[in-house]
């Protein structure tokens, strides 16, 4: 299965260890727009399911079921986050892979809208 990240699981950022035995596809970007915004401690990013905000960029892997859960335990799926297959454009080409999304609606409006973290 494909995984899309936009955050702390990214290369270089402090909960990449997590991807370490995972297939590393390439840099990748939403199809659509979504709001990427950060948490007051600014330590990691919320992705939210709105259509508005930027097309995001990330990061995309092959994993198989066990760093799937993994990562479902990490992002306390399906109380914090909740998983969800989206489109990203992989080398410009449009892949299914799934996401993590914050599950309690933010007021984002007066927030900076990210592009990628």
């Amino acid at each position: 299965m494909i995984v899309f990240v936009y955050g702390s699981l990214k290369k270089g950022k402090k909960l990449s260890h997590f991807l370490k035995n995972a297939k590393f596809l390439g840099e990748a970007i939403t199809c659509k727009p979504y709001p990427l915004i950060l948490s007051k401690s600014k330590w990691y990013p919320y992705l939210l399911d709105k259509n508005d905000g930027f097309k995001i960029k990330g990061e995309v892997y092959k994993i198989n079921y066990n760093i799937l859960k993994k990562l479902d335990r990490l992002e306390e799926t399906p109380f914090y986050y909740y998983r969800k297959q989206i489109c990203v454009k992989l080398n410009n080409k449009p892949i299914k892979a799934w996401c993590y999304f914050k599950r309690k609606p933010i007021k984002y409006k007066k927030r900076e809208l990210l592009k990628e973290f």
